[in-house]
């Protein structure tokens, strides 16, 4: 009884771990109140602050910069999504851009591709257990980066 008991608790443990994903360093499910002192000692000062989003303009995230990064936070304040947008001369260079960072991440993960005519061309990465962690996408001249959502 006592075996198996802890072989339920080490299960629940390794499925709240398996939910919290960091990425270059963020932890993802993490609280506002842990997380914004970090994000603004590493970002600086955001351009908007509120319980739900705080957004930072001309950052660096794992090596790639980005003309603006968006942490939103769930209703238990939460951080559970991040999208870094990414400016660029036109849309070729956009493509390009989104391309570089697919060959990047798709090394680590699974990815499928696809294109709309409304939202254009789009990367899907999944994390080992078939869960969507990243999109990249293109539409006009800019390349947006979005890890998550993560929920739990």
């Amino acid at each position: 009884m006592r075996r198996l008991m802890i072989i339920l608790v080490l299960s629940v443990c390794t499925l709240m771990v398996s939910a919290q994903k960091t990425i270059d360093g963020i932890r993802f499910m993490t609280a506002y109140g842990q997380l914004s002192d970090t994000l603004i000692s590493r970002f600086g000062v955001p351009v908007t602050e509120t319980r739900e989003k705080l957004v930072f303009a001309d950052v660096v995230f794992d090596g790639e910069r980005y003309s603006e990064a968006n942490f939103f936070f769930d209703e238990k304040g939460r951080m559970h999504l991040l999208r870094l947008k990414k400016t660029c001369v036109d849309k070729s260079t956009a493509v390009a851009s989104m391309n570089s960072l697919w060959e990047k991440y798709g090394g680590e993960y699974q990815t499928t591709e696809d294109e709309t005519p409304e939202d254009g061309k789009f990367v899907v990465g999944f994390d080992t257990g078939g869960a969507r962690l990243f999109t990249i996408s293109t539409f006009r001249n800019r390349c947006d980066m979005t890890f998550g959502p993560f929920l739990r």
